[in-house]
């Protein structure tokens, strides 16, 4: 079996995860503020599960929201605290945490709730983020879309990146496979960083979803789906990018 994400090296070096994905947090934050203000939510407290380094919630924090974020990494964790120090960030397990309250919005983003990768996975964490809702709360999720991956889009089955940061100079070959029937995309990615005698391989699979197999778990898990969308900008259209944003209401 793959590694779990955790041990993947943009998130022992938080810095890296930033540098390889400028513009992910600027964007997700907008779309949860627009998410917020269709649902009427103006004020609240927020949980972040998969917080990373703290970036979207320090935007929500800003807003005026309560924040508090959990990530499995106690590298994220730590990074996040030490640039975010009025954050309130924990290190903590999205199938098990219990914070002992409830919060007003529920965030998974970037793929964290991917994770997930067989069905009693998906069922546990869903009744854990119910169990941290107040009744009436909003859950936002940000996954792979599977109808992109899995139907006849073109699929990238390589991908090479490079990172010139200072005196960190690296090249990462990615390579994607399918596994259809298990609905799993596996990335194996593996660096080579000047200066290192050996490769560095991060091995990760994700769980695909279909917009009506998602829904199912929710209605199971006490969610009322109200929006889902393939843009930050919330537009309508036929669900066809390769992601999905979905905004669900904990149901009384």
């Amino acid at each position: 079996m793959p590694k779990p994400e955790s041990d993947n090296l943009l998130f022992r070096y938080p810095w890296l995860y930033e540098r390889i994905y400028p513009d992910f947090a600027a964007g997700t934050a907008e779309m949860c503020l627009h998410v917020f203000e269709r649902f009427g939510l103006k004020s609240g407290d927020v949980l972040d599960v998969g917080c990373s380094t703290g970036r979207i919630l320090a935007t929500l924090a800003e807003n005026g929201y309560g924040c508090v974020g959990i990530d499995l990494s106690e590298q994220m964790a730590e990074y996040a605290r030490s640039k975010f120090p009025h954050l309130d960030i924990r290190t903590d397990d999205m199938h098990t945490f219990d914070l002992g309250r409830r919060f007003d919005a529920v965030l998974c983003l970037g793929s964290t709730f991917t994770y997930n990768l067989d069905n009693d996975d998906v069922h546990a964490v869903l009744a854990n983020f119910r169990r941290h809702l107040r009744d009436g709360g909003l859950l936002i999720l940000d996954i792979l879309n599977a109808s992109r991956f899995l139907g006849s889009e073109e699929f990238r089955e390589k991908v090479e990146i490079r990172v010139d940061e200072g005196d960190f100079h690296a090249t990462a070959h990615s390579r994607h496979d399918l596994d259809r029937r298990r609905q799993c995309l596996r990335r194996v990615r593996t660096w080579h960083i000047r200066g290192e005698a050996h490769p560095v391989v991060d091995d990760a699979e994700y769980r695909l979803f279909f917009p009506l197999e998602l829904e199912c778990y929710l209605s199971c898990a006490g969610f009322s789906v109200f929006g889902m969308w393939d843009n930050r900008e919330l537009n309508d259209s036929e669900l066809t990018d390769r992601r999905l944003f979905i905004a669900a209401r904990a149901l009384e």
